[in-house]
């Protein structure tokens, strides 16, 4: 009698040594992304202000959902990182309520980080 074994894949886990800042580059806001060039959607330039990336420059802001469908893989510049992270900064810790109440937030740990650094 022959036995099969499934494998099922365990969700990733945020672990200790996971870098705030993964989360918080999700929360920039992109430009509208319908009037994206196609550079700027592959991440070749910079979503913000179209200069041209390097490889140690660049921010991945993680895949995000396409309009049209699909994905697109937008990336940053260090500078462009610094101001859109420092202005969604401002407006999260006056609407989230942890912030509000002095507590733990990973989201404002990691907006805070790139605010200050913005560059990998």
């Amino acid at each position: 009698m022959r036995r099969i074994t499934a494998i099922v894949e365990a969700p990733p886990m945020r672990s200790e040594t996971t870098s705030p800042d993964v989360g918080a580059l999700a929360l920039l806001p992109l430009p509208n992304v319908s009037s994206l060039s196609q550079r700027q959607t592959e991440g070749t330039i910079c979503v913000w202000c179209g200069a041209g990336l390097i490889p140690y420059t660049a921010r991945d802001l993680g895949s995000r959902p396409s309009p049209r469908g699909g994905q697109i893989f937008p990336r940053g510049c260090g500078k462009c990182v610094r101001e859109k992270a420092s202005d969604t900064y401002k407006l999260h810790v006056s609407h989230c309520d942890a912030c509000l109440r002095t507590e733990a937030c990973p989201d404002r740990m990691g907006l805070r980080s790139l605010a200050s650094q913005g560059a990998p």
